[in-house]
């Protein structure tokens, strides 16, 4: 009780000896300054300052300090990347991709972003310019392209248009004859795509060419998928001639199957779908390895990155969520051949899989648009997407063709569900994960300069994952 009195009697005195200096400081200003509020506020806040315990002063001055650091650091990355003296007036439109907006922005390149997807953190990035709206692709195919053909005869210059997704490609390819009047298109011809997006094309052009690939069949129906499925060793996948329409109404790759049963239960998911199917055998494994390109008019590849997954999400068949830059000659070499052996034009990511059993890397797929790894090839010196905006629009290229190593990318949230579940598994242990977690790398979504998506993403994951509890806990109650 004691220690109560003494301590109100300080604060009140505190109190007192603030209020009597201002006065003072008020007194000693002399009649034109009395009559200055905002000189007599700045006293009484010096002295409010005095007051503040050193302890309280030292640690604000020392977080004050971090954040000038952080910030001045990361401004003079950012200035490394926007220093140039090449000419930036070409137009950008990207429907995804956050770190292509970021980097294209950060140079000054004007940034028109898509808004077909509303819930996107992309959308609420710093760097774009401009909305536009237009339709879903998964919606409606042809007015989607009808709403940049709208929009390009309204704007006095081409711009150019960076596909990041199946769906994209596909339809850029399918009506480039009528977009290039408005826009650069980096795709090849539409039978081109075909060879690479459509999946069945894809491993029976692998199979005529004799590059190694996982065994694969081709059902034509689902009483043959049945038939093919009852043949062939467990386990196995079965996976989509095309990707997106397949993830948009299973969310997911592909299903692997284990037992007759896991078949059935595929097979009556897949029923009334209209979507074609192939078996797939699963190489077995955990080497994973992917590299990013840009090939121009010629099929010369003008620059060129590659990484080891080491962590993905879904752990078995996913998209890379830690990634460490690696260079391997050989297979860059095959994937590169094969693309211009089809003449491919534009952005291409390959991904392969160490067989163990050969030591022979097999090649899984070829994706015909961006990655989501883009900045991790620009962090070796290949920002392949820059690479193409000057080559499209007709200025010097240099080749950047580097074999960098161990370079850190990672996928933010997201490899954080990928190290739970190997953790649950007992694939890794804590020691690992607090390593990957403390090494410098470069991030998917933070950035000091642009972090409003960082926290709709944050936002969006944690309602996500609560959805996903009360949908358990619901489950949990019904059971009798």
């Amino acid at each position: 009780m004691l220690v109560k009195i003494k301590s109100s009697i300080a604060k009140q005195a505190s109190r007192q000896e603030i209020k009597s200096s201002a006065e003072q400081g008020q007194q000693s200003l002399g009649p034109k300054d009395s009559l200055c509020p905002i000189k007599q506020r700045s006293l009484v806040i010096y002295h409010r300052f005095l007051s503040v315990p050193r302890y309280y002063i030292a640690k604000y001055l020392f977080a004050i300090s971090f954040v000038i650091y952080t910030l001045r650091q990361t401004t003079i990355i950012y200035n490394s990347e926007m220093k140039s003296d090449r000419n930036h007036s070409t137009a950008v439109i990207i429907n995804a991709g956050l770190g292509l907006i970021r980097a294209f922005g950060r140079r000054g390149i004007p940034v028109i972003c898509l808004d077909s997807q509303q819930a996107s953190m992309v959308r609420h990035s710093r760097y774009i310019n401009r909305h536009l709206k237009t339709k879903n692709l998964m919606e409606s195919e042809t007015e989607f392209v009808n709403d940049l053909l709208h929009f390009g005869q309204q704007i006095d210059s081409r711009m150019i248009i960076i596909p990041t997704g199946d769906l994209e490609v596909l339809a850029l390819s399918k009506y480039k004859n009528e977009l290039e009047q408005f826009y650069f298109l980096p795709v090849p011809g539409h039978d081109v795509v075909q060879k690479l997006v459509n999946k069945r094309i894809f491993y029976k052009l692998l199979a005529e060419m004799q590059i190694p690939h996982p065994p694969t069949y081709f059902p034509e129906s689902l009483a043959e998928l049945q038939s093919i499925g009852q043949e062939t060793a467990y386990p196995y996948i079965i996976k989509p001639d095309y990707s997106s329409p397949f993830q948009e109404k299973f969310g997911r790759k592909c299903f692997v199957i284990t037992s007759l049963r896991e078949l059935n239960w595929a097979i009556d998911r897949l029923r009334g779908k209209n979507l074609g199917v192939l078996i797939q055998e699963i190489v077995p494994g955990k080497e994973i390895y992917a590299f990013y390109t840009y090939l121009n008019r010629k099929q010369e590849p003008l620059g060129i990155c590659g990484w080891d997954k080491v962590r993905q999400y879904p752990p078995d068949f996913g998209s890379g969520s830690f990634c460490k830059s690696s260079w391997r000659s050989s297979v860059i070499e095959q994937g590169t051949w094969l693309l211009k052996s089809i003449g491919y034009y534009g952005f291409a990511e390959a991904e392969l899989k160490k067989d163990p059993r050969d030591g022979e890397y097999k090649l899984i797929e070829i994706n015909a648009r961006t990655t989501l790894q883009n900045r991790l090839a620009a962090a070796c010196g290949a920002d392949i997407e820059y690479i193409a905006y000057l080559d499209l629009t007709g200025q010097t290229v240099n080749k950047s063709i580097f074999p960098q190593n161990n370079v850190l990318w990672v996928d933010d949230f997201v490899d954080i569900l990928s190290c739970l579940i190997h953790l649950k598994r007992h694939n890794i242990g804590f020691l690992e994960v607090f390593k990957t977690l403390k090494a410098r790398k470069i991030h998917s979504v933070m950035a000091w300069d642009d972090p409003i998506p960082y926290f709709i993403r944050a936002i969006n994951l944690s309602l996500h994952v609560l959805c996903l509890l009360f949908g358990y806990l619901i489950s949990a109650m019904r059971k009798p």
